[in-house]
């Protein structure tokens, strides 16, 4: 993970070598409040009970969500997000798009800037360098340099959309502090995964807050998101890799000392317990460099029992109405059980079905694609960046070019 520095010191500037764009990573502070779930359950605090909390989501024929549901509240609070901001150094335009990017489960901002193989699989260094787009990518409240909660009645779905729409606020008036004053007129929302879910309810709730959204790794078909589940074998993150996840605390003399990493997280918190979990999570067998499944490994991020269960809360009729793209690797596991072209003839393929739930989209402004020898990590694969030219291409032509 690339270093970030307070938003209250210095803001750490990175002159990319290898590409033409400049980077600033910061931490910064949010006021957010959303209306919250309250689940009446057992938070799992080790490997041998946090099986018994996926038998229960996993079951056929109930909803886990609702039987825990005990109620509602309002969280409120100030939290700190991690983010990248970046644009091209080539940078002549007056009024520039910037991409929002809300990464997945099991990933933290740098899925949008893999480092592996020298940067070759980084979807910002296309979009900055290739197609002059600012991008801001952040880690997910509760994910890698973020600020952490408690992971079952605190770091769920919507508190994370309202960090995500304070985030787009400050960037739509000018107050986002590495973008230097800048004020964005053309605001585009790129997801992956949870990420995608995310931007879908984010677009439903704040329906003039973007000018367009790429919802990657998503359909509104939740029967195979039980598979990714159960795959996951998901472990707490304390025990799976306790050098980056547990929070280690020395006693010396009267003062407590944390010798955790910035990433330490409580118990609750899950990641996939190992490669091959993660390799069936999230990637086609033949058509990705098997060295990236080792930095995937090496680098997962977690999950919370709170954004298991809010997941799937999302609206099936969508407010929004402007330009809607839906782009899904062919073998995508959660959101298409493998075969995004299975539909049982009523559609192109389950991405197209997605359009069902924008009525007021017109046709001219969907569009899905099924992109080829491809799993859920889209990035992940081979051909990730024909996929980006796919969607990148797409906003041009719907008026949302990089400047």
């Amino acid at each position: 993970m690339k270093p970030h520095a307070s938003l209250i010191g210095t803001l750490s500037f990175l002159a990319a070598t290898a590409t033409a764009k400049t980077c600033i990573n910061a931490t910064v502070p949010v006021t957010i409040s959303a209306r919250q779930a309250v689940f009446d359950i057992e938070v799992p605090t080790t490997n041998l009970t946090t099986p018994d909390f996926f038998l229960n989501i996993t079951q056929q024929g109930r909803n886990f969500t609702d039987i825990a549901l005990s109620g509602y509240q309002t969280t409120t609070g100030t939290y700190n997000i991690s983010t990248m901001y970046c644009k091209p150094d080539a940078d002549n335009s007056s009024n520039p798009t910037i991409q929002v990017l809300t990464h997945g489960i099991g990933f933290d901002k740098t899925y949008w800037d893999l480092p592996y193989n020298n940067f070759n699989y980084s979807y910002i260094d296309i979009a900055t360098t290739n197609y002059s787009y600012h991008t801001l990518s952040f880690d997910r409240l509760g994910t890698g340099a973020s600020s952490h909660g408690e992971p079952l009645n605190e770091i769920q779905s919507y508190i994370e959309v309202a960090a995500t729409a304070a985030l787009t606020t400050m960037l739509r008036n000018g107050t986002f502090p590495s973008a230097m004053n800048t004020s964005y007129s053309r605001i585009v929302h790129i997801g992956h995964s949870f990420g995608s879910a995310q931007t879908y309810a984010l677009a439903n709730m704040y329906p003039n807050i973007t000018d367009g959204i790429v919802l990657t790794g998503f359909t509104m078909n939740s029967s195979f998101v039980s598979l990714f589940a159960a795959g996951g074998n998901f472990q707490q993150a304390q025990e799976n890799q306790p050098s980056r996840f547990f929070n280690f605390t020395a006693n010396i003399g009267t003062t407590d000392i944390s010798l955790s990493s910035p990433e330490a997280v409580p118990a609750g918190y899950m990641v996939s317990s190992n490669a091959a979990a993660n390799k069936y999570l999230f990637l086609k067998p033949n058509y990705y460099d098997p060295s990236i499944l080792t930095y995937a490994e090496s680098t997962k991020q977690t999950v919370t029992q709170g954004e298991l269960l809010t997941l799937g809360s999302l609206p099936m009729t969508n407010n929004y109405a402007g330009p809607v793209m839906v782009i899904d690797g062919d073998a995508d596991l959660p959101y298409c059980g493998s075969d995004c072209l299975a539909t049982g003839g009523v559609a192109d393929s389950l991405a197209a079905m997605v359009k069902d739930c924008f009525p007021n989209v017109g046709e001219s402004d969907f569009e899905a694609y099924i992109q080829p020898n491809t799993g859920h990590g889209i990035n992940l694969h081979y051909n990730a960046t024909g996929a980006y030219g796919v969607w990148l291409d797409w906003l041009g032509e719907k008026g949302l070019a990089g400047s």
